[in-house]
């Protein structure tokens, strides 16, 4: 991991990491910290991504958790943990046992104790199951009556519940069986993929109950988890990759990389900046319904400078007639000179998430919207699906024939926040993005915003406020967005995309929130502009997958003239040897000793000087590689 001086380039934030312990016990290991059992698995087989004990707000915001103690008491064949902890100033105190041994068994116990009348939407244990090698298979689920069901993960990310009214649960990864047993509350499962968390989550209360319930002051909840583990992995777990990198056809065009732009987000534009980033062709602009005649100048001013196309993302306020709100846009950005080469048109109540089976709100529906805008924007091409994330389109699907492409965005922190639960989304991107093929009625797949953190809240009333700055679920200031993290996420976003046949995406915006241009003087950018420059240059060339590279080390590359060029970042805890087989080239190497000079120089990847690499390339945690290679 990083030294202690750089944590703060790396993570935008002087928050320490949180402290993770490896427990080992024979075949069993887990990691343990004071918000969650992290990796256990058998053998060496992840079983279980996380048994961890959020505590969630009415706008389902996770409560930051006070910890008065954790002790381990380790033993040659059993560890017992216990902890203390707090949320909401003392609002609710909590006590968590864990006991585990080495012949695979593992139980957790956890009592809760309001002192006042404590309102929240979740409070108690969820479960986390991987995706890799459990998408699709078998599953045995014991319900409260004592029966028994025979059914399955679901392949394609599903919209409901997969699994209800559950006791207890049994199924098998990659040759090792997995036995649950849940006491205190009947559970339930949600397909967790929908906000890109790579994972399965059984959960507590069910969600039959109202979203919002009170723990009375003086009552003590208490649940409880035992986890059973036995059998022989089956060779292809965690199977060795390939002993160097190979790069192929993907098969599709490398996606157009894009700007997200809405009031507030243009500021003064660097021409420096704006130089670098000469191959941005689109801008996604969010429009309100009455949209200021300044922020209409500025942007046409950046599209004329970019030579960038328009991307009108409107939201049509409650209790407005779209066609009147359309019109009135329309002829504002007439008179501005901007004609938006694409149109996606939403009621702002579905702004909000609802469950599949609804209710849904009153007055226009998206597609009465979609055919409004098609009348307003008769050269445009409309769009169906939503401006928040995948899980509103999976729950609310576009009519076929009604839009012209798909959209959604993304965000990597509605349920956790932490560093590992981050880069984890990017696992879940490619089968959400498989899943939103399915839904697109073959026309162009286009996304929004893609980020880590949240542009606004579906299931509340607004995003968490981040005054400390640091590392908070369904905040929109989320500290990573100014450090190498964010930059060498993204490089991982990018290449899901475009191995998934993403026609454009938007990494990022030019100020604000998502910004890569700070509003100092003189003006720097963050490591997450380089990605961006990098990537709009191979916009529209074939897309190349990317075999064979490190546990840990995402990227992303399209072939340009007989050469490969490729974005390769490392976000794994420890330095990474990438062989590169017969691949040789020229590589800028960005990381926490460039990334001063980066800052100040926004073309830095065409006036920093290369080295040639042939044979292998070491990559430090969190630092991005820019690569031009032959072979």
């Amino acid at each position: 991991m990083a030294g202690q001086g750089s944590a703060e380039t790396i993570f935008g934030t002087a928050e320490p990491v949180a402290e993770e312990k490896w427990i080992r016990l024979g075949n069993l290991a887990f990691l343990l910290n004071a918000e969650a059992i992290r990796a256990i698995s058998w053998k060496g087989v992840e079983v279980v991504r996380a048994i961890s004990w959020p505590v969630r707000d009415p706008s389902w915001v996770t409560l930051q958790q006070h910890t008065d103690y954790l002790s381990i008491d380790r033993g040659e064949r059993e560890v017992s943990c216990s902890l203390a902890f707090s949320v909401a100033d003392g609002d609710l105190d909590c006590a968590l046992a864990v006991k585990a041994s080495a012949d695979g068994t593992l139980r957790v116990e956890l009592s809760m104790t309001a002192a006042t009348d404590f309102r929240t939407n979740r409070a108690g244990f969820t479960v986390l199951h991987p995706i890799s090698g459990i998408a699709g298979s078998g599953l045995s689920i014991r319900h409260s009556d004592g029966s028994l069901e025979t059914t399955a993960f679901p392949e394609f990310v599903r919209p409901d519940q997969p699994a209800m009214d559950i006791v207890g649960m049994s199924h098998a990864v990659a040759g090792v069986d997995v036995e649950l047993t849940f006491g205190g509350e009947v559970f339930e499962m949600e397909d967790q993929r929908n906000w890109t968390d790579a994972s399965y989550k059984t959960y507590c209360v069910p969600l039959v109950y109202p979203f919002t319930y009170t723990i009375p002051a003086g009552q003590t909840v208490k649940q409880s988890i035992s986890l059973a583990l036995s059998g022989e992995r089956d060779g292809s777990a965690n199977a060795a990759g390939a002993d160097r990198i190979s790069v192929r056809e993907a098969g599709e065009v490398f996606p157009q990389i894009g700007l997200a732009v809405e009031p507030g987000w243009i500021g003064e534009p660097d021409l420096a900046v704006l130089s670098a980033l000469g191959e941005i062709r689109n801008l996604q602009a969010r429009l309100p319904d009455k949209p200021e005649a300044g922020y209409l100048t500025s942007l046409a001013r950046l599209r004329d400078r970019l030579d960038a196309e328009i991307d009108a993302e409107i939201v049509i306020p409650a209790g407005s007639e779209p066609s009147a709100v359309l019109a009135g846009i329309a002829e504002a950005l007439d008179e501005a000179g901007l004609q938006p080469a694409r149109v996606m048109a939403l009621p702002e109540t579905y702004l909000s998430s609802y469950q599949p089976s609804g209710p849904w709100p009153d007055g226009p529906t998206p597609a009465e919207a979609a055919r409004e805008a098609r009348k307003a924007f008769p050269n445009a091409r409309i769009g169906g699906g939503v401006l928040t994330n995948f899980t509103e389109l999976n729950r609310c699907r576009p009519q076929a024939g009604a839009f012209d492409y798909i959209t959604h965005g993304t965000t990597a922190i509605v349920h956790a926040a932490d560093d590992r639960s981050v880069i984890e989304t990017l696992e879940a991107l490619p089968q959400v993005f498989a899943s939103g093929q399915k839904l697109s009625d073959g026309k162009p797949y286009r996304l929004g915003l893609v980020s880590i953190g949240m542009r606004s809240n579906p299931y509340g009333a607004d995003v968490a406020p981040n005054p400390e700055n640091v590392r908070q679920t369904m905040a929109r200031n989320d500290p990573r967005q100014a450090g190498l993290f964010a930059a060498a996420w993204a490089v991982g976003a990018i290449g899901a995309a475009a191995e998934s046949g993403i026609a454009a995406l938007s990494p990022s915006a030019l100020t604000g929130p998502f910004g890569i241009q700070s509003d100092d003087e003189p003006v720097r950018v963050s490591p997450l502009a380089h990605v961006v420059c990098f990537a709009a240059k191979l916009s529209a060339n074939p897309a190349m997958a990317l075999d064979g590279l490190p546990a840990g080390v995402r990227g992303f590359s399209a072939g340009l003239g007989g050469r490969v060029r490729c974005a390769l970042s490392n976000l794994g805890a420890a330095p990474a040897t990438i062989a590169l087989g017969e691949l040789t080239g020229l590589v800028r190497i960005l990381d926490v000793t460039s990334v001063a000079q980066a800052a100040g120089s926004p073309d830095w990847l065409d006036v920093s000087g290369a080295s040639r690499i042939t044979g292998s390339l070491v990559l430090d945690p969190f630092a991005i590689a820019f690569a031009d290679l032959e072979s």
